[in-house]
């Protein structure tokens, strides 16, 4: 409720009148799941194809609450700090000289007044503030893992945070945020992530780029 005092006068206005939400723009509620990448496509074509369903082992919550943007993949606090006005995820495995390796795809679009550059530097100074922190994250089916913070080298784009964390598994992790879209991405594996987060980010941003292109 608005209530407005004009200097001099003792007429008080009550404006209870519902105030639209801001269209998402340039990027539409419809094209959200095409934020996410080809190999999440493909995945998610062979689980519907076999009827199965693995994800309770998604993180739900942490603790301290104030971190679990570094680590929880259920309405990740990066893209749902602000209401996203559509989001998708999804996920894929893939093998190296390394072993076999787990990715999570998180995906929002919001309304046009969306402001990336804010949700990034929110991103950045969870990633310092928790760094001496041991976070405990629970997954969906009840199982509770130990992390703290590893902090890696930034990109020189602007519209990318990378951070990795360490400890029950081990994870590196983007934040892609640019017009009204958010893309994060989680590898994990057991000693370490993909090493090369930063291709998988910068393959989002052109996702990103593309579709915003599309509604220039």
């Amino acid at each position: 409720m608005l209530v407005l005092l004009l200097t001099g006068c003792t007429q008080v206005i009550h404006d209870a009148r519902p105030h639209a939400a801001s269209p998402a723009a340039p990027i539409t509620q419809g094209q959200v799941s095409d934020l996410l990448s080809d190999e999440v496509h493909e995945e998610n074509r062979k689980r519907k194809d076999e009827n199965v369903d693995d994800e309770d082992n998604l993180f739900v919550t942490v603790k301290p609450e104030e971190c679990a943007g570094l680590i929880q993949e259920v309405d990740p606090p990066f893209l749902f700090d602000t209401t996203p006005a559509a989001h998708d995820a999804g996920g894929w495995f893939y093998k190296d000289a390394n072993g076999y390796f787990s990715a999570w795809e998180m995906v929002a679009v919001y309304p046009a007044d969306y402001d990336p550059t804010a949700a990034l530097e929110a991103a950045r100074r969870t990633i310092e503030s928790c760094q001496n922190d041991t976070l405990w994250a629970n997954a969906m089916n009840r199982a509770e893992k130990s992390f703290h913070v590893e902090p890696r080298p930034q990109p020189e784009a602007p519209e990318i945070v990378l951070w990795s964390i360490a400890g029950s598994w081990a994870c590196d992790n983007a934040l892609i945020a640019a017009h009204n879209a958010a893309v994060e991405i989680t590898t994990c594996g057991e000693t370490n992530g993909n090493d090369d987060v930063l291709s998988l980010a910068q393959d989002a941003l052109e996702r990103i780029e593309a579709l915003a292109d599309m509604r220039a």
